[in-house]
């Protein structure tokens, strides 16, 4: 057993014990040349053969990669979470966005060879069973259940993830809203303001370097409620939408709980923000 005690402190590194030095006591030690250079440190390959622990430097080797592979296992095993996964079903659905897009084009471009004039997937459909071509048709089909399938399992996931912010701007969009910001660990810290913006930054950037005007909005543009607003408004209803997505990401990452009645504010604000802004006009007329 002392052995073995003794093995493991060498392995490890024991721990002295020091006293605490005073503010003035480590400056003195930080500063003097005979303690510049670091104190020795214990050879642990050589201890670790002499005391039995490994047989030679290849018995060494093998051991610590078996252990730094044990260690890395295990932090990849932390980091999958349901988080992590909807984070990369979002990066997922993007690329099959872009490999669609791409076998459309090229489909449609060799479909002009036999005379055809449809798109998408009915232009597919019409040529997955001719040779040759009917391979890329077929392709084309898959990627495209693929993504719908997806889609469904995304917006699950995103409702037991984060269903406040998914009542507020739809599931897939709220999972595109916590991939931008990296977690919803971190979108929860993040100002209403910062929130506004997620999605913007290439404006941002441009409006600090003083080469454009302040962005209004970023990835949350899709939310109905801007899209369908005069452009006048679409900066207050964009504030008014970051506000509530910041109260809603909290609720989401400490309680896990659908509170309705962040919806329901919402609404009332944008139809606030309306309201006056009718108002205004008729006044101003």
């Amino acid at each position: 057993m002392v052995g073995r005690k003794v093995i493991m402190e060498i392995w490890c590194g024991s721990i002295s014990e020091r006293r605490a030095y005073s503010k003035e006591e480590s400056l003195e030690r930080l500063l003097s040349p005979e303690k510049a250079s670091p104190e020795p440190q214990i050879d642990i390959r050589a201890a670790a053969i002499e005391l039995g622990f490994a047989a030679d430097d290849v018995d060494y080797n093998r051991r610590l990669r078996d252990v730094a592979i044990s260690l890395v296992k295990r932090q990849l095993e932390r980091m999958c979470t349901p988080q992590s996964d909807l984070l990369q079903m979002v990066e997922s659905l993007d690329d099959l966005n872009v490999a669609i897009n791409l076998i459309e084009e090229r489909l449609y471009e060799w479909s002009l060879f036999y005379g055809m004039r449809c798109r998408g997937e009915e232009l597919a459909r019409a040529l997955s069973g001719r040779e040759g071509i009917g391979l890329v048709a077929r392709s084309l089909l898959e990627l495209t259940r693929a993504r719908e399938d997806l889609e469904e399992l995304l917006e699950t996931r995103a409702r037991e993830l984060a269903p406040n912010l998914s009542a507020i701007l739809g599931p897939v969009l709220a999972a595109r809203l916590i991939s931008r910001a990296g977690g919803l660990e971190k979108l929860a810290m993040l100002p209403a303001s910062t929130i506004q913006v997620i999605g913007a930054e290439r404006s941002l950037f441009r409006h600090l370097r003083g080469k454009a005007p302040s962005p209004k909005h970023g990835i949350i543009f899709r939310h109905p409620l801007i899209q369908s607003s005069p452009k006048r408004l679409r900066g207050r209803i964009a504030r008014a939408l970051a506000a509530k997505l910041a109260i809603a990401a909290r609720i989401d990452l400490y309680s896990g709980t659908l509170d309705p009645g962040i919806a329901q504010a919402l609404n009332e604000r944008v139809s606030q923000i309306r309201n006056r802004a009718t108002q205004s006009r008729r006044e101003d007329k």
